[in-house]
């Protein structure tokens, strides 16, 4: 059970099927960094050429809490990039590790070191399904491409009582308990730190298997971009949608809400951008963004003490 606010009454106890729910261990390796197209290089919303740097691989310098926009990349994962080589397994430990479960490192020299998921993607283009995992930099210094990492995956089916008609299809039971969640007027509130609209709403639409990665808020128009903030959104953020579904599949669906985590960096690729992985799923009847700064999975899981929240 997961203590939250309950209005003007105080806290209450919000039930979950948490002990129903199968914990199981899934293995991936640290993929090597991808191309989208031959020799890298893709064509921006506006015309140029432009190398596709921060797809996979380890990246040194970004991790989850940073600012998504102001760096030469497109989709950049903001940590390790993990999955399989095998398209089945990599299907299988993408879709049943959700955000906030724990990592661990079974091989090379940072074997032990321990890590957690704090985004997931399936990059169309390459087939490809990853996972992002964050690691303290005195470990992610000693990673290198191959090392096989473990996910405690656990939180596949994860429903609260009450608020059945409310998809939750990523989220760790441990970072559940520790997102600001309420009930308010018979709806479930999640703190976000940015409400956009649905028809910002780019790649990814149409797409079956919401659990499986993430889609794009279009970042390829700068006055869109300005009007709604999104230069301000941090890797790990989570973010509010309105009339849109991604609870089997993502479309538009008015007086739909979904919430979802940040996962992948912007893109000048027209009809890409920051991707967001679901985590919650509903209509507006049942499920309330609320507005806080501090909403990043960084803050809730204590993951960048050199930060100001």
């Amino acid at each position: 059970m997961v203590r939250v606010n309950y209005g003007a009454t105080g806290e209450h106890e919000l039930k979950t099927n948490v002990d129903s729910l199968v914990k199981m261990k899934v293995k991936g390796e640290i993929i090597h960094p991808e191309l989208w197209v031959e020799r890298g290089f893709v064509t921006t919303w506006d015309g140029r050429p432009k190398l596709t740097v921060g797809i996979g691989g380890i990246v040194h310098n970004v991790r989850v809490g940073d600012p998504v926009f102001g760096w030469y990349a497109d989709h950049l994962n903001a940590g390790v990039a993990v999955s399989d080589p095998d398209s089945s397994k990599a299907q299988g430990v993408n879709v049943f590790s959700c955000i906030g479960n724990p990592a661990k490192v079974l091989s090379g020299e940072a074997k032990g070191a321990k890590g957690v998921v704090v985004g997931k993607t399936y990059f169309f283009a390459g087939r490809s399904y990853r996972l992002v995992v964050d690691f303290k930099p005195e470990d992610r210094a000693k990673l290198t491409i191959g090392d096989k990492i473990e996910i405690e995956a656990w939180g596949t089916g994860l429903v609260i009582e009450g608020f059945e008609d409310v998809r939750i299809p990523s989220l760790a039971p441990d970072l559940l308990e520790k997102i600001d969640v309420g009930i308010e007027d018979g709806k479930l509130t999640v703190p976000v730190v940015k409400i956009v609209p649905g028809s910002i709403m780019g790649t990814g639409v149409g797409r079956g298997g919401s659990h499986a990665g993430a889609w794009d808020i279009q970042s390829c128009s700068p006055e869109l971009n300005d009007e709604l903030g999104l230069d301000s959104l941090r890797f790990g953020d989570l973010v509010a949608v309105t009339d849109v579904t991604s609870e089997y599949g993502n479309g538009v669906f008015e007086g739909g809400i979904v919430v979802g985590v940040v996962s992948h960096g912007e893109s000048e690729i027209g009809g890409h951008g920051p991707g967001l992985a679901t985590i919650f799923s509903g209509s507006k009847e049942r499920l309330k963004p609320v507005i806080d700064p501090k909403a990043n999975v960084a803050y809730y899981l204590d993951l960048r003490g050199d930060l100001e929240w």
